[in-house]
């Protein structure tokens, strides 16, 4: 997964996983107010704020905690992983999403053929469906069907994970961490900070999940008649969260993408490898490079810098 692990006292932690944890503090305490044991922990709270305020920070801080160790495991469970996943169940709407899309682009780019050879003008709305329809593809979907995940966060993610292999033919999850290397300090905050956000909704999401559960199994075990539009609420505020967390991974992906546009040369630099002259010496490049981190194929390295080489003959002599 593309980022760095968040410090644990830092500005991207409190957003992504600390807020979370006290959103759900925050909630079960007025979940659990009516019941006898319920005003018992609002009693010990609220009796010294100080005491009260300090338990609450550090239960959310000790919950931030567990959420950052279970990140990997909600990212890859939101985009459709592993064999027993429920959102498996929805993959069909993505892979229809994705057809459509596709088929709407092939017809409209068939029209625009037909105007250039007929010396017509390409329709207004058509040439603004047509660059919608692109753009879509390009921010919400993967490059092949083949590739498609069962989730619209899931394809979102993949749409930038794919982005260097199809422009330059670098497979970025192998080669993010030698990017990582050589981007900027400044430019690395700007996509902690974006994946932050996704790691705010995506946590939020999962409180939501836990609320609505703890709600169900008080009432039931208090034999409490279950308040409808409190279930109701959450299930809305549960569907909110995956829509946002989509909405802020596209954000991120942008500085994903932009930092191999901007400093994949700065990694070749760094690696003592000449700078490709041409767009089709790049992508055999990069694709040597990508086999050989993959693989573990020495043979596949691109050679070293030949200045390098005779520097390093006179220096000996």
């Amino acid at each position: 997964m593309f980022g760095e692990l968040p410090k644990l006292f830092d500005r991207n932690f409190v957003i992504g996983f600390f807020l979370p944890v006290a959103i759900f503090i925050t909630i079960s305490i007025l979940i659990v107010n009516p019941y006898p044991f319920g005003s018992q922990v609002i009693d010990f709270l609220t009796t010294d704020l100080l005491v009260g305020t300090t338990a609450i920070g550090l239960l959310s801080w000790v919950g931030g905690i567990v959420l950052l160790a279970a990140n990997r495991d909600l990212y890859r469970l939101m985009e459709g992983y592993r064999q027993y996943n429920p959102l498996k169940l929805f993959g069909w709407l993505e892979k229809r999403r994705y057809q459509r899309a596709v088929s709407d682009l092939e017809n409209l780019d068939n029209e625009y053929r037909e105007c250039i050879s007929s010396d017509k003008e390409f329709p207004v709305k058509s040439r603004a469906r047509r660059n919608e329809l692109m753009r879509q593809l390009a921010e919400e979907f993967p490059d092949k069907e083949e590739y498609l995940l069962p989730t619209p966060f899931g394809n979102v993610l993949r749409s930038f994970e794919i982005y260097p292999r199809v422009m330059y033919g670098f497979e970025a999850i192998d080669g993010w961490g030698r990017l990582l290397s050589v981007i900027p300090k400044d430019y690395l905050e700007l996509i902690d900070a974006a994946r932050a956000q996704v790691d705010f909704w995506v946590n939020l999401g999962v409180v939501f999940i836990l609320l609505q559960i703890e709600y169900i199994v008080l009432a039931f075990m208090t034999g409490t008649p279950l308040q409808w539009w409190v279930v109701i609420l959450f299930i809305a505020l549960g569907t909110i969260a995956p829509l946002r967390a989509t909405s802020a991974a596209r954000e991120w992906g942008d500085f994903v993408k932009s930092a191999f546009d901007v400093y994949r040369f700065n990694l070749l630099e760094s690696l003592g490898i000449d700078l490709p002259k041409t767009r089709e010496e790049e992508r055999k490049l990069w694709t040597k490079y990508s086999q050989a981190i993959i693989y573990r194929l020495p043979e596949t390295l691109p050679d070293l810098k030949k200045s390098d080489n005779k520097s390093a003959t006179k220096k000996t002599k």
